[in-house]
């Protein structure tokens, strides 16, 4: 018999739930750390529709005041066909103010729902992944990130992306120490962060800095493949990573809803995540 779904916040202990129907609605298993993450950030929510004793839908907003990153949207596939999808979209996007701008990464099979919901397209996020190092020449200033520098990371961050994201950064930060920042003339014109699984966020003033800085940090990382997601309003680094010989996997539908999209996609050279930007 089926009853109603529950909408609600996500639980504490919980986690491990949300983790196995992502798991389920994306074909990977590799939510963990995302759910994880999301779930001890201030200003994320991770809502999910409860049905017939079990999680069956999911989506989260990181809200940074002028900006607003829809993730994380998953449906139990034994469940389609029932408006999940859409009722977990509608209503984490319900207390997102309506003169903030949202943004999101959509798959071919995701966007129409979106389109329908008032998003239009920006650009793409363009996936790749690189099997081994990413050489570039050096350029002058690169050197380690320490916790010290991370202020004036953001500061410079959000002159890029066009929000606050200091919670996010210094999030992925402790989660893995370390990274690359690129000073010249005494300010900050680049600077990056590596996950286990990949490179990113990346973002520099010009695609050399970019370069230098995705090639330390893919010498920096763990043996494996690592996944790099440029926008493709950056086509000088795409154009660098193709002649470096990191192939593309896929192409996500870069949207936005209401307002001017705020960040400059030109100088992101990798993106920090679906869920992050």
């Amino acid at each position: 018999m089926r009853t109603d779904p529950i909408l609600r916040r996500l639980r504490p202990g919980e986690e491990a739930e949300l983790t196995a129907l992502l798991a389920a609605a994306y074909g990977h298993a590799r939510f963990g750390a995302t759910v994880l993450r999301l779930a001890g950030m201030a200003d994320a929510t991770i809502l999910v529709l409860e049905a017939e004793g079990a999680l069956r839908a999911a989506a989260a907003v990181v809200d940074y005041g002028t900006a607003a990153y829809l993730g994380i949207v998953g449906t139990d596939p034994a469940m389609q066909g029932r408006g999940f999808g859409r009722r977990i979209v509608e209503a984490a996007l319900a207390p997102v103010p309506t003169d903030r701008v949202v943004l999101l990464d959509a798959s071919i099979a995701g966007a129409p729902l979106y389109e329908k919901l008032g998003f239009v397209d920006v650009d793409a996020s363009v996936v790749l992944e690189a099997a081994g190092p990413v050489p570039a020449p050096a350029v002058p200033g690169v050197a380690p990130l320490v916790a010290a520098d991370l202020p004036a990371v953001a500061a410079y961050d959000a002159t890029v992306f066009g929000a606050d994201r200091t919670s996010g950064i210094g999030t992925l930060f402790r989660e893995h120490p370390g990274g690359v920042v690129c000073r010249q003339g005494g300010r900050v014109v680049g600077y990056g962060l590596r996950q286990p699984d990949r490179i990113g966020p990346v973002l520099a003033e010009t695609t050399a800095i970019g370069a230098a800085l995705i090639a330390a940090l893919a010498a920096s990382g763990p043996d494996g493949p690592a996944i790099i997601t440029v926008p493709s309003s950056n086509a000088a680094m795409l154009d660098h990573l193709g002649r470096s010989g990191v192939p593309e996997l896929r192409r996500l539908r870069h949207m936005r809803r209401g307002g001017d999209h705020p960040s400059d996609r030109g100088r992101i050279a990798a993106m920090a995540s679906f869920h992050l930007g």
